[in-house]
């Protein structure tokens, strides 16, 4: 990935920066070029430096660097710690003991220094922002914009109102954004297959004298069923004045048309198998030396009970009123004066030749017997049958590719070994439930989380093996050349950590817009956004 120099391009200093997700977010931005980067973490430092080598890079705690004799960047962007706000570990957190302490303790605050190589620090902590942007104004500098993230839970904090009230004070103005990543429509990075909850505060200072158009940059496309047409998804939250919370458990998107009564949509959305290395296989589980966890099994026994039982489905593929597709072993649809219905069925290896006593059987089977004649024909239609509403229908694989959104079975590939839309995400701890690959990827954390299950219905016969680091860093928006230094554990650590950067990518771009007051293009020409084989 290379390091754009551009002397004219606003700076933007990257605190808890990781590997680089928010670098890359920033870097893709036009006018912006990332010349400041700190973590206390080595190898994620070794990370960003080897894409980004320009860049000034500080490892260490940033309570104890020079922040004070550092030249002052346009844009600040800083990720506080999060582990200690969230509810990732499996337990409620205690607000009350996740005080951060006074401005003053945190001044005071010593430290013995560990190993490089060993150095775990935590990130610095949210009151380091606005105590470095008040410092760089006493200095006679100023910060033109930036961006806090953090996990939603944070919001909970007591001290939240006083916390972005330091930075009312220094004529900062600000936007809390609830923010899934899946959502973050990007004007040229990657889009995210992964449902990834965050917080993000923009804030920009008022001598600016322009706000940023966050309708351009924040709300998704989705598609309304009653408008019959795309339309910029509004985010409404479900508790009136409440402004942070997970997707569909605290917000939901409607359409911004009264016409239909401002329905509830989906936003598009990348699946799961976007992300998926489908070259990789698996390891079939009756074959393991290392059995699996009960808790384990029992996830990929309901999973497979829930999804992995392939039926003929009828699909309306006409000018029909109804537009979902059903089982047929459901009453058919009311017929009309056209055939206005499609049979989707499992792909069929099917005998012709002319002898009697051979059936077709299903692609799962083990191929029959092979002789020197060519036997065997499959019977397949290649298509997409698209299950969402609003006059979708089935349409060639010859044809474009509608476009991709979140909910259930939007796209289904009739093919005979290609992605099995079947496939699962199975959680790999404690909490979770599996899901197929049709949906977004649930948030990554630190550690290996997710595995991939693959196969028929005995559980035994089921391949099953971990997503690789390569799939996490693509669920996480990094671009396929991105380098991330490690181990593999290392390299989940670094992924895990990362803000996805279509997420910073549309908040910055929104931002640099305000400090310059030029329009940039919503979407760059070359993006394309397209499921991985």
């Amino acid at each position: 990935m290379a390091y754009r120099n551009d002397n004219d391009a606003l700076t933007v200093m990257d605190w808890f920066c990781g590997a680089g997700g928010s670098s890359q977010g920033a870097h893709s931005v036009p006018g912006l070029q990332v010349t400041r980067a700190a973590n206390h973490w080595a190898k994620a430092i070794d990370s960003h430096e080897a894409n980004f080598p320009d860049a000034s890079h500080y490892r260490g705690d940033i309570r104890k660097a020079p922040v004070w004799d550092w030249p002052v960047t346009d844009i600040f962007w800083a990720s506080p710690e999060c582990t200690n706000w969230s509810v990732a570990k499996g337990k409620r957190r205690n607000f009350d003991t996740a005080m951060q302490g006074s401005l003053l303790d945190l001044l005071i605050e010593q430290h013995e220094e560990e190993p490089a190589d060993l150095e775990e620090e935590s990130r610095a902590l949210m009151e380091e922002v606005p105590l470095y942007l008040r410092g760089v104004i006493e200095r006679g500098g100023l910060v033109k914009a930036g961006v806090v993230e953090n996990v939603t839970d944070v919001r909970a904090w007591d001290q939240w109102d006083r916390w972005i009230g330091e930075l009312h004070k220094m004529g900062y103005r600000t936007r809390i954004i609830a923010l899934n990543s899946m959502h973050a429509n990007p004007r040229s990075v990657h889009a995210a297959p992964q449902s990834r909850d965050r917080l993000y505060v923009g804030y920009w200072h008022e001598s600016i004298g322009r706000t940023p158009d966050w309708d351009k940059w924040l709300r998704p496309k989705a598609w309304c069923s009653g408008c019959d047409a795309w339309v910029q998804a509004m985010q409404v939250f479900k508790t009136p004045g409440r402004d942070m919370g997970r997707y569909r458990t605290q917000y939901v998107y409607r359409c911004p048309s009264t016409s239909c009564r401002n329905q509830i949509v989906e936003p598009e959305a990348l699946p799961a198998a976007a992300a998926i290395d489908w070259t990789i296989p698996g390891q079939r589980i009756g074959d393991r030396t290392k059995p699996l966890a009960d808790k384990t099994l029992a996830r990929i026994q309901a999973g497979l009970k829930k999804f992995s039982q392939p039926v003929p489905m009828m699909v309306p593929a006409g000018g029909t009123w109804r537009d979902t597709a059903v089982s047929v072993g459901e009453p058919m649809g009311a017929r009309t004066t056209r055939e206005n219905d499609g049979l989707m069925v499992p792909p069929l290896l099917v005998p012709v030749e002319g002898r009697d006593g051979k059936e077709a059987r299903p692609a799962h089977d083990p191929l029959r017997t092979m002789t020197t004649r060519n036997e065997t024909g499959l019977a397949w239609l290649p298509f997409i049958a698209e299950l969402r509403g609003g006059g979708s229908v089935a349409r060639s694989v010859t044809d474009a590719l509608a476009t991709v959104t979140a909910s259930g079975n939007h796209h289904g590939l009739v093919t005979p070994e290609a992605v099995n839309w079947q496939d699962m995400l199975v959680p790999y701890y404690s909490n979770g439930t599996a899901r197929t690959v049709r949906e977004p990827i649930g948030a990554l954390s630190t550690r290996d989380r997710y595995a991939l299950v693959r196969g028929d219905v005995d559980i035994n016969d089921v391949r099953f093996r971990m997503l690789e680091p390569h799939e996490i860093g693509r669920a996480m928006s990094f671009a396929d050349d991105y380098i991330v230094l490690g181990s593999k554990r290392d390299k989940v650590r670094q992924y895990g950590n990362a803000v996805t950067p279509n997420a910073a990518e549309v908040i910055l771009c929104a931002l640099v817009e305000a400090v310059t007051g030029e329009e940039m293009e919503r979407y760059a020409p070359q993006q394309q956004m397209t499921v991985a084989a």
